[in-house]
């Protein structure tokens, strides 16, 4: 599993949801450089992954790892920390039933309320997190290191 991503060698291939594993972390590392602005490195992941409070989705299509989603938990509140889905299967409703999958998997950990934080220009993102009730709670002025404001979004599980 440590493809960089790409969907034109795997097309017709089934996908596969399951909870990410610590070896994941370099197939993880590589889809978030090619689409997030502020990936972790593997280092990074392996280590968030390895820690027992820190929950992960990934979505597979072939031997590609085409999504991931990674959440921390504290008592009853959860934050997810990354998520990407790779640019060639966006629209497709991945990003959707990974978040599902993840906010079940924290429900049944205990998790009451759960929130993240997204630029506040990534309209796609926002309209998926509304669609699954999250709420906007607030503006953190010049968030990203580009100078760009996050918004807050927050769901009671």
């Amino acid at each position: 599993m440590g493809r960089v991503p790409t969907r034109s060698s795997d097309v017709g291939s089934e996908i596969e949801l399951r909870a990410a594993r610590v070896e994941d972390a370099p197939a993880i590392a590589a889809l978030a450089r090619v689409s997030l602005p502020e990936a972790w490195s593997t280092l990074s992941f392996r280590s968030a992954l390895e820690r027992p409070t820190v929950l992960g989705q990934i979505v597979t299509r072939g031997e590609s790892l085409v999504g991931f989603a990674i959440a921390g938990r504290a008592d009853l509140e959860a934050e997810i920390l990354s998520i990407a889905v790779d640019e060639g299967e966006r629209g497709a409703g991945l990003g959707r039933r990974l978040l599902e999958s993840l906010l079940s998997r924290l429900r049944a950990v205990g998790a009451q309320r759960v929130h993240l934080e997204v630029r506040g220009s990534n309209a796609a993102a926002l309209a998926l997190y509304e669609s699954l009730g999250f709420r906007t709670s607030r503006r953190r002025e010049r968030y990203y290191r580009d100078g760009e404001d996050a918004l807050e979004l927050g769901v009671s599980l």
